[in-house]
């Protein structure tokens, strides 16, 4: 799952096309340990392990293929970059330190943590980009999972839902209802929208980012459940 900038967020997309790649892991944490064996199982080697932190190179060199950033700079356009790191605001640091060596961002992959790794940064969501991003990946792995989204709806008895969509997020739930009895009976994207009045089952927020501001206000307005995209993608 790319971005338009070409930076590839999904580990198991990568590695359909990681074979044979010259591929930098930086982050020696617990979370760039998990990716580093991730890619080792599925028979995808790994050039060089990079931190920022020396100290914790030197001691895992005897474990892991490390250097340090300043030995690959010469070569830096040969490789693939993944940053390994949990948290949302160190792993925008690392990325501009890339880039300022020169790494294109069609050469970096961001693995987004999920909840089943352990790895899931609470942090994501205070963050925009990173945000959608999280919420677009969990969503797919739960269709590729086999997931149905509607069952959600239909075993809670929720049958006509009223959506407030973001622009990022516009179409997607739709989809997942095709063929199912849970209709999408009105759309909207302002809370000025919304009317005391509006006969629904539940209302579904498509906004994680501001989902709390959101939820907040629309509990002013009705007793109805609000749910969350989480609520349904976390599967």
């Amino acid at each position: 799952m790319k971005d338009l900038n070409g930076i590839e967020y999904d580990i198991y997309d990568f590695m359909s096309y990681a074979y044979g790649k010259k591929i930098v892991i930086f982050g020696a944490g617990k979370y760039g340990n998990h990716i580093y064996e991730t890619l080792m199982n599925k028979g995808i080697s790994v050039s060089a392990v990079c931190d920022n932190n020396k100290e914790r190179l030197d001691s895992l060199k005897d474990k892991y293929p490390v250097s340090s950033l300043e030995n690959l700079k010469n070569a830096v356009e040969e490789y693939y970059f993944i940053i390994a790191i949990a948290k949302i605001e160190t792993v925008k640091i690392i990325r501009s330190q890339l880039c300022q060596y020169g790494v294109r961002p069609d050469r970096l992959i961001i693995p987004l943590p999920d909840i089943k790794t352990g790895y899931f940064d609470s942090l994501i969501m205070f963050d925009s980009e990173y945000c959608v991003q999280a919420v677009k990946e969990h969503w797919k792995r739960a269709r590729h999972c086999g997931a149905q989204i509607a069952d959600y709806f239909e075993t809670n008895d929720l049958y006509r839902l009223i959506v407030f969509e973001t622009d990022e997020l516009k179409g997607r739930l739709d989809q997942d209802l095709l063929n199912s009895r849970v209709v999408i009976k009105k759309k909207i994207h302002a809370l000025e929208e919304f009317t005391e009045e509006e006969e629904c089952d539940a209302v579904v927020v498509l906004d994680e980012e501001n989902y709390e501001v959101i939820e907040e206000r629309l509990m002013q307005k009705t007793e109805k459940p609000i749910i969350s995209i989480w609520d349904v993608v976390r599967f």
